[in-house]
């Protein structure tokens, strides 16, 4: 009887404390959840998007100073990068250029995309000019003084810092969240892509908006 007692007690305490693990192992990932979230906000979770109106900007650009609201009518993709980015960068604006490459030539006159390059220092207009017009005339890069260009990465979640490479012949880099941002005729923003997406895609998402639809 009291070997009874005691398997029963053993049992009773370590389901206890299975349980109290899985508590803790919830609590983590929900926290890990909530976190994310909140720096995601804007994003297409599952693959839907929450629209919200975002707050506007002016950086440089080759023609002079360029506001979001200048773009209004149109469907403008932002990527955040630098013209010396080894690879993220001329992959993501060339699945761009490939997307744009489907479109006609009205959805062309309503489609931009605003290369914002995160390395001012190196990054000179004729610089991002030359850059952007390997991949498309419709990419159009800008860029700022650093104190601007964290008040708009802080807009859209974008995370950036420069690190030396010593080893290299550029002599740092910039390393950088790597997403697409779909921004509706009215500056709203409509979906987050990754920067790998497939340029179908982003054709449909850009159609769908052109045509009024909240894909």
């Amino acid at each position: 009887m009291c070997r009874k007692n005691f398997i029963s007690e053993k049992v009773t305490v370590s389901v206890t404390r299975m349980l109290f693990c899985m508590l803790i192992l919830y609590s983590g990932l929900s926290d890990m959840h909530n976190a994310a979230a909140k720096e995601t906000d804007g994003e297409i979770k599952g693959g839907k998007s929450t629209a919200f109106q975002l707050i506007d900007f002016t950086l440089d650009s080759p023609e002079g100073a360029l506001s979001l609201k200048d773009l209004r009518g149109n469907v403008v993709l932002i990527f955040f990068g630098f013209t010396s980015c080894p690879d993220v960068c001329p992959i993501s604006l060339s699945t761009i250029s490939h997307a744009f490459s489907y479109l006609t030539d009205d959805e062309l006159k309503r489609s931009r995309t605003l290369f914002i390059s995160l390395d001012p220092e190196r990054d000179t207009m004729e610089r991002l000019k030359k850059y952007t017009g390997y991949f498309h005339p419709n990419i159009i890069g800008v860029t700022g003084t650093m104190e601007e260009l964290v008040r708009v990465t802080d807009i859209y979640g974008v995370k950036f810092e420069k690190k030396e490479t010593p080893d290299s012949a550029l002599g740092y880099l910039i390393y950088h969240s790597a997403k697409i941002f779909v921004i509706g005729t009215q500056g709203e923003l409509r979906k987050t892509f990754p920067h790998n997406i497939d340029a179908q895609l982003l054709v449909r998402q850009i159609r769908s908006l052109l045509k009024g639809n909240q894909l």
